[in-house]
């Protein structure tokens, strides 16, 4: 997703997450009112953010980029 498209649907009040690896094993989140990639949470395995994403996707207004 491009930069303009991540700000109409963050616009419509809608948070993007995204799992990452490097430099440690985090969920990382664009939130309304925010332009910027910031690290939602810290986890000690990958397991572990795996289950925590799965569970904040099920809620309305989150989705993957």
């Amino acid at each position: 997703m491009d930069y303009e498209s991540q700000q109409k649907v963050i616009g419509a009040g809608f948070t993007i997450l995204r799992s990452d690896d490097q430099p440690s094993t985090r969920i990382k989140c664009i939130r309304p009112g925010d332009h910027h990639w910031n690290t939602w949470q810290k986890y000690e395995t990958k397991a572990e953010r795996d289950r925590q994403l799965k569970k904040l996707l099920s809620e309305p207004k989150f989705i993957s980029d």
